[in-house]
């Protein structure tokens, strides 16, 4: 793409002479004005790469129209041109930011010379702050990641920590909603014996969302559970049916699997926001259905070690009301 030049001075003559003379030749796409608010309206709609400016113009002078522009924080390089320099002219002109303040009789040389080294600093200026931006978008990710982490960690300790399975999956939710900037989050477990999927935690849901049931084969989760794959929606896709029965803008949800067999769902939900979730969202909310899967696996092992001790416990007294009754009878 051609660098863009705005050429601005009331002398048909100069501007004929800078566009064809030296700016065309160096395949610039040139635009040209007459006088100054002329120039300062299509600097605006057009914000060229550089400004070539006379200073004395009808109307506006070159530094009035540098100064409007930075009025509205339009920051375009420029190159000055006054046919008689001050020292008060080029002071105000410097402070204003131009590249470069020259004197007339135009030389085209050194015109040309000023030109390129305006556009060679404007391409390094611009280089530096996409680097920048780029750089404080790394560090934006890298703290959110961080966060991110000490959040899984902490669910982690959790899990291993506790028998409280809904205390657990409770924080598996909230946890899901904070980590990826949810507006809602919820943790669907199947019913097996009815076909459905029914909310065991949740955040944010109202009272008639969390006693919703959905049926696993006309419902999204019940895609997603009965696929094994997660699933993500963006804000820009049309908007989907969810088991709140209502319209979000955009959606993750993951399966839970225990031992290759899916038991639930752990979804998130955006129904106001159009911000979308992305794939680290998702590998996110996958690890944090693996921790409740690990809860829920956990919990199901300690209630059928407590119903094996409640039995052997039954077993053992019986034995012995059996021993007892022999020692009597003998």
């Amino acid at each position: 793409m051609y660098e863009r030049v705005l050429v601005i001075d009331d002398s048909p003559d100069i501007r004929d002479f800078l566009v064809e003379n030296i700016l065309r030749p160096k395949g610039f796409e040139v635009l040209a004005a007459s006088d100054g608010m002329m120039g300062l309206e299509l600097a605006i709609a057009k914000e060229p790469d550089l400004m070539i400016t006379d200073q004395q113009m009808p109307g506006l002078t070159g530094l009035q129209v540098l100064q409007k522009l930075r009025e509205r924080s339009i920051d375009i390089p420029a190159i000055l041109i006054t046919g008689e320099g001050s020292e008060d002219t080029a002071v105000r002109a410097f402070r204003l930011g131009i590249k470069d303040y020259i004197i007339k009789p135009i030389d085209a040389e050194e015109l040309s010379e000023s030109v390129d080294k305006a556009l060679r600093e404007s391409r390094l200026q611009k280089e530096r702050d996409q680097l920048v931006e780029q750089l404080m978008e790394s560090n934006s990710q890298l703290q959110r990641r961080a966060q991110e982490l000490n959040v899984l960690y902490g669910v982690g300790k959790s899990v291993s920590s506790s028998l409280d399975l809904e205390e657990v999956l409770q924080r598996v939710v909230e946890a899901a909603v904070y980590v990826v900037g949810a507006e809602e989050g919820s943790l669907m477990l199947l019913d097996e014996d009815r076909g459905e999927l029914y909310i065991r935690a949740s955040k944010n849901l109202d009272s008639k969302a969390r006693s919703m049931r959905k049926r696993v084969t006309d419902s999204l989760a019940g895609q997603v559970l009965q696929t094994k794959r997660a699933i993500a929606i963006g804000a820009d896709s049309q908007w989907k049916r969810t088991h709140t029965a209502l319209l979000v803008k955009s959606l993750i949800y993951v399966p839970l699997i225990l031992q290759n067999k899916p038991i639930g769902v752990l979804g998130v939900t955006n129904q106001i926001k159009d911000s979308s979730f992305d794939s680290n969202d998702t590998r996110a909310l996958s690890a944090l259905g693996g921790y409740a899967t690990i809860a829920i696996n956990n919990a199901n092992m300690y209630n059928t070690m407590a119903r094996e001790r409640t039995v052997l416990s039954e077993v053992v007294e019986q034995f012995e009301d059996a021993v007892i009754v022999v020692d009597e009878d003998f």
